[in-house]
């Protein structure tokens, strides 16, 4: 009769190896993050509607240009709009890139959030986001519908 102790020692090896391994995210958020980067896209312009209850009928676009992962602009266009209406720069950091959109879907996930995302079957962006942090509260989601992308690498 063969010792069972090899056997016991490799179960118990990988029973360690999956507990401390870091988990990334779903299977669909890393597949898709791993799309992006191959996409290697590091400058482009993002048309996106952030919906909320305040403005649900008619949510502005926000446009935002990158250049080379930083954003360099921010705009808000809606059709009733004369003109677009450009945002200071010192506002842009609560604008996203698509990279922020990727840490904004796996940060929820972490904490256990409703997420429902949709991502693009190319490039594999998120193209539509929901966050529900609170079920009981009113108010704290997140929604995000990416319209458009146009890369300038």
């Amino acid at each position: 009769m063969r010792s069972s102790t090899p056997l016991l020692a490799c179960l118990l090896a990988s029973l360690l190896i999956s507990v401390t391994t870091p988990v990334l995210g779903d299977e669909a958020l890393d597949t898709n993050r791993q799309k992006w980067e191959a996409a290697n896209l590091s400058s482009y312009e993002l048309r996106y509607q952030k919906v909320c209850e305040c403005h649900r009928e008619r949510p502005s676009d926000t446009i935002v240009t990158v250049d080379r992962g930083e954003i360099v602009g921010v705009r808000f266009d809606r059709e009733d709009f004369l003109h677009e209406v450009p945002v200071p720069s010192e506002r842009y950091e609560w604008f996203r890139t698509i990279d922020d959109l990727f840490a904004l879907v796996a940060g929820a996930l972490e904490r256990e959030a409703v997420v429902r995302v949709s991502y693009e079957p190319e490039l594999g962006y998120p193209a539509r986001i929901y966050i529900d942090y609170v079920q009981d509260m009113v108010g704290e989601e997140v929604e995000l519908h990416v319209l458009e992308l146009r890369g300038s690498n």
